[in-house]
């Protein structure tokens, strides 16, 4: 069942001309917080590649991990094993309890979740009509959606959950002879869902509460009334365990004694890395390195779309003006979001090849070339619409 209701809202003119003149004074912070984001993200692109090129000439491969080498000490190692542990993770709840690395109770809630539509149209004179539609539909979350930010919260509440979820971490792992710190055995994702035993769970409940429990497809559900209902309820729990066992792993860290701790390349940069299964340090070191492209590519887009909004918006008032008319509000509306893209676009090329150039002179003077090309079409462009001067002439 879909509950649904919707809002209205008017603005007139006057009204979006003084949002569209706040929105300039954010486009003028949010271009050179572009420009400020993409020069650190470069910075931090250039600094990282320098700091595993450091790191992968200066690592060394570990013989063993069950025998320690005193010869590696304080150096960046390679070692490939098991990492294991002799501890029991228990759930303190319900009891259940393995002897793995980590073990996780995850736990769903059935409840009201909100999701809304915005539509909008523009109205002779400048004003502006905006229709919400607000949806409320049952669904499991993970998280208490808090009821109490709806639009329409009547009707719609969400119970406090009688369980959350939880996580456990071994600090008594072990690769070979070397400790595990619990901040690598918590980078082992290598999860695995634990089997429900319905009998061997409500054993260890009281005999009142056993009656809200039972295991349906494969986990362990929690009902407010009685769990002879097919349908859930609001306040309805679904509970899944899931562990990660011991298992083969490829480490990259810095020996020391015993132990393993965060290498620092000669440029400071900080290098560690733990995977699941038998991996090279090579094909650790290419992971790095596309961590590392990945995130610089993430966070240029991001500078991107700043520096192409921001300058939407210092331009937004033109189009705030013109929507006096509907249709010219959407030519230059158009308009506006063309040249935002434009300047941005140039913008963030300048920005990042400049950033590049000392360590990258061919791939930074392309992009300046590009750069440059962009800024002559601008200015040809604006050339070309320029009208002729009228000419006089004596009769």
């Amino acid at each position: 069942m879909v509950d649904r209701i919707t809002r209205t809202e008017h603005k007139g003119f006057f009204s979006r001309l003084i949002n569209s003149v706040v929105g300039v004074l954010v486009g003028f912070v949010m271009v050179p917080g572009s420009v400020a984001l993409m020069t650190w993200n470069e910075y931090r692109t250039i600094h990282r590649t320098q700091g595993l090129i450091q790191a992968e000439k200066v690592v060394a491969e570990a013989p063993s991990p069950f025998e320690p080498s005193v010869e590696l000490d304080n150096r960046l190692v390679h070692v490939t094993g098991i990492a294991t542990t002799d501890e029991m993770l228990t759930d303190g709840v319900f009891d259940i309890g393995k002897k793995v690395l980590r073990l996780e109770r995850k736990v769903e809630m059935f409840q009201w979740v909100e999701s809304k539509e915005s539509r909008t149209r523009d109205k002779l004179g400048g004003g502006k009509e905006t229709i919400t539609t607000y949806e409320y539909q049952k669904k499991w979350h993970g998280d208490r959606v808090n009821s109490q930010s709806f639009e329409q919260p009547n009707g719609h509440e969400n119970p406090q959950p009688k369980f959350a979820s939880t996580s456990l971490i071994t600090d008594k792992a072990t690769l070979g002879a070397f400790h595990l710190r619990t901040s690598l055995v918590g980078a082992i994702d290598a999860w695995t869902d634990v089997a429900i035993d319905q009998a061997t769970v409500l054993s260890k409940l009281a005999e009142d509460e056993r009656i809200h429990y039972k295991v349906d497809g494969g986990y362990l559900r929690y009902c407010v009334g009685t769990p002879a209902k097919t349908e859930p309820e609001v306040g309805d729990l679904r509970i899944q365990f899931r562990v990660v066992e011991p298992t083969t792993v490829s480490l990259l860290s810095q020996q020391k004694g015993k132990e393993f701790e965060p290498f620092k390349a000669k440029n400071g940069e900080t290098i560690e890395s733990i995977e699941t299964g038998e991996r090279t340090a090579a094909q650790m070191f290419d992971s790095l390195r596309f961590e590392n492209t990945a995130l610089a590519t993430i966070l240029r887009i991001v500078g991107w779309v700043l520096a192409c909004v921001g300058f939407s918006m210092i331009a937004a008032p033109l189009k705030a003006v013109a929507n006096v008319v509907p249709l010219f509000g959407k030519m230059v509306g158009f308009a506006t979001i063309l040249i935002g893209f434009i300047l941005g676009s140039i913008l963030a090329l300048i920005t990042i090849s400049v950033a590049w150039i000392a360590v990258r002179p061919v791939f930074s003077l392309s992009l300046l070339a590009i750069a440059g090309v962009g800024i002559y079409f601008v200015f040809r462009r604006k050339q070309t619409q320029e009208p002729p001067m009228a000419v006089l002439v004596d009769p």
